[in-house]
Order: C-alpha cells, then sequence, then structure tokens
C-alpha cells in the first residue's frame, strides 16, 4: 500500500496529500531548487536540548525557596520527625496554601520527601539544613543567599570586565573592610568560614602533634581551632586575627572549655606573624587573596617558622583534569568576594616557591577541600 503522508519541503509547506509526487513546473518548489522532504514515519528532529539552560534558571529560583524554607523554620521544623501540611502551617502560623510553595519546590530539588499525601519529611539532604547539623552548609548558605554577599553578584559581568572586585563595585569597600564596620554581616561571614572548616580530617589525616604549640592564622572567634584543642588536651594554642575579631573570641573559647590554654593575638598577618609555633594553620584563608597578597602572607609565615614548624593551608583546591561543578562554582563565588578565583595545587607551588617554602604534601578530603602541608625550603 502507498503512503500518501504529507510531503514538507525546508520552507514548510505541505504538499497535497492525494499526491505523493513532487510539483513540477513554473513557480513550484522543484522549478525554484528546493528539496521536498517525504516525512514517512519519522518526527521532525527536535529542538537542541535546553535541559541545562533550564536547569540554571530553576537552580537560581530554588536557591531563594531553599532560603525561605529556612527562614520560615520549616527544616528545623521537620527535624523531629514528618508532618502534615497541616500540621507545619499550624506550627509556623503561616497559610497552608502559601507554605506549600515553598516546600513543593523543596520536594521537587530532594530536600524533603512526601511519604504521604500531604506528608512530609526531611531528606538526608535536606537534614544537612538543620541548625544543629555539624557540617556547617546551612551557614555556608545563608551567607551566599544574604544581603550584600548576594547582591554582589549583580556586579559580576563589569568585574569581569574592569578587574575589580564585585563585592567593592557593589558595597564601595572591599571585603574585611566592610565586615570590620558591619558587625552582623561578620557574624554570618565568620560562622560560615569557621562551621564548615575540615577539622576533622586535619585531625585525622595531617598528623596534628598532641604537644607543642597551634597557631591559627586568621582563626576567627575560634571555632575550629577550639576543636582541635579539644581533641589534644596538652596542645597550646594561638588564635591570630585583626583585632577587632578576637576581642569578640573569649565567650566561645570559655564556652568550649580551652581558653586557658589559648593566647589571642590582635594583629594583621600582612604585617608579622606570632613567631615560634609548632604548627600554622590557615583554614580557608589563602583563597581569599590575590598572588600578590597571598604572598606577602606566605613570606611573613616563612619569616615566623623555625626550622621544623609546619604550616597546613585547608580549603578548596580543583583538580583541573577532573572539574567539578561544586568548584568552578566556588572558584567563582571566590572571585564576586575576594577578587581571587581558586588555585590548583599547581599554581600554589609556584607562590611556595617564591616565598621560600615547598609543599610536602598534599591531603584530600571530602567536600573537595584539601590540606597542603608546607614546610621551610631547605
Amino acid at each position: 500500500m502507498t503512503d500518501t503522508g504529507p510531503k514538507v519541503s525546508t520552507r514548510g509547506r505541505s504538499a497535497p496529500p492525494t499526491d505523493p509526487r513532487p510539483r513540477t513546473g513554473p513557480g513550484t518548489d522543484l522549478e525554484r531548487g528546493d528539496v521536498v522532504v517525504e516525512l514517512r514515519g519519522t518526527e521532525v528532529p527536535p529542538e537542541e536540548d535546553d535541559t541545562a539552560l533550564t536547569g540554571i534558571v530553576s537552580s537560581a529560583m530554588l536557591m531563594h525557596a531553599v532560603s525561605a524554607l529556612v527562614g520560615l523554620g520549616v527544616i528545623d521544623a521537620l527535624a523531629d520527625g514528618p508532618l502534615t501540611l497541616t500540621d507545619l502551617a499550624r506550627r509556623l502560623q503561616v497559610e497552608e496554601d502559601r507554605l506549600l510553595i515553598v516546600v513543593r519546590p523543596a520536594t521537587v530539588a530532594g530536600l524533603i520527601r512526601e511519604n504521604g499525601p500531604d506528608l512530609f519529611t526531611l531528606s538526608p539532604s535536606g537534614e544537612r539544613l538543620r541548625a544543629d547539623d555539624p557540617s556547617g552548609l546551612r551557614d555556608l548558605f545563608h551567607m551566599c543567599t544574604y544581603g550584600d554577599f548576594l547582591q554582589a553578584w549583580t556586579h559580576l559581568e563589569e568585574a569581569i570586565r574592569t578587574g575589580r572586585t564585585a563585592f567593592e563595585l557593589h558595597t564601595g569597600r572591599e571585603l574585611f573592610g566592610y565586615l570590620g564596620d558591619n558587625r552582623e554581616e561578620a557574624t554570618i561571614f565568620h560562622r560560615a568560614m569557621n562551621a564548615s572548616a575540615p577539622v576533622p580530617a586535619l585531625l585525622e589525616r595531617a598528623d596534628l602533634p598532641h604537644e607543642g604549640t597551634v597557631a591559627d592564622l586568621g582563626g576567627g572567634e575560634g571555632a575550629a581551632l577550639a576543636t582541635i584543642l579539644r581533641a589534644r588536651p596538652h596542645l597550646e594554642g594561638i588564635l591570630f586575627d585583626l583585632p577587632e575579631v578576637v576581642d569578640g573570641a573569649a565567650p566561645l573559647l570559655r564556652a568550649e572549655g580551652v581558653d586557658r590554654r589559648c593566647t589571642t593575638v590582635g594583629g594583621s598577618f600582612f604585617d608579622r606573624v606570632p613567631p615560634g609555633a609548632d604548627v600554622y594553620l590557615m583554614t580557608r584563608v589563602m583563597q581569599n587573596w590575590s598572588d600578590a597578597d597571598a604572598l606577602r602572607i606566605l613570606r611573613n609565615v616563612r619569616e615566623a617558622m623555625h626550622d621544623t614548624s609546619r604550616l597546613l593551608i585547608t580549603g578548596h583546591l580543583p583538580e583541573r583534569e577532573r572539574p567539578s561543578r561544586y568548584l568552578e562554582a566556588m572558584s567563582l563565588s571566590m572571585f564576586v568576594l575576594y577578587g581571587a578565583p581558586l588555585r590548583t595545587s599547581e599554581r600554589y607551588e609556584e607562590l611556595f616557591h617564591r616565598a621560600g617554602l615547598t609543599l610536602r604534601a598534599v591531603h584530600r578530603v571530602p567536600e573537595g577541600e584539601s590540606i597542603m602541608d608546607v614546610r621551610r625550603a631547605p
């Protein structure tokens, strides 16, 4: 049986369905050199797949939905177990239909599970946004979606064009000067930096000593150092940061029971570093500075080190041969806030060499972070 289905030319016109033959003669398709395509049991190829683009757009929108979930208290309300939408709305004092507007996207994103009709519970990923979760991802997420930290991204294009920092373009201040004058934002920033620091990996993989002195450079209010001192009861600590930062460290150190073994020193590592420590620790500090600033810091640290001192640098360390979506995003975030994208280990080695230091080992840890073990060069 002859197929007499429609014939579609590349101009999108159909030949008469009753005549399977191409038209000829003056003014017809073949006369003008057009190609007539017969569709016999096939479909027109779909447009280019837009999944990547729609994923990017939806991710930007979902970020704000998740921020609202945390702010409304949905995550913490579900921390004790499943709740119906009615119970959840009653507990949070929010109208059910409006609450569902942000709960539903969270189920699609995999943060909340619907275990039955209108019965919701946290997924393992959602659990990591709880206020009491030790990963610190909630604090990091809060910083990324808060106020000027978020609005700075609107200046990314100008930052790429000019080489200036997007955060400075937005606020008129470099980040750390801004934090010195904005206590609430400074608290959010330091919580994000300290709460998610890879301290367990430092203890397990970097072979921290059980005795001696460890100096945490740029250590904020001391959360990471306090954890180390609790795990190493015979270690002494030096918490070093700007004076206005370490002035607020006493309550935390006292609450952690390490205040008698920890000395706080105010200052700038651009000027000098406390001398003579056995271990110098820089947790997510070096990745915040340009090459020129990083080199200046490293030279000051080397000057303070004795012959057997170690410098442990933790942070995100991308591997070009194994690109990571998360690390590329983090590198972009570093550029927005500090004007300095993440460095590879090869780039760090160049800086170490110029500063009179040498890289002894790299310890890879989860979430794409690493610990670099650095010594004075011979």
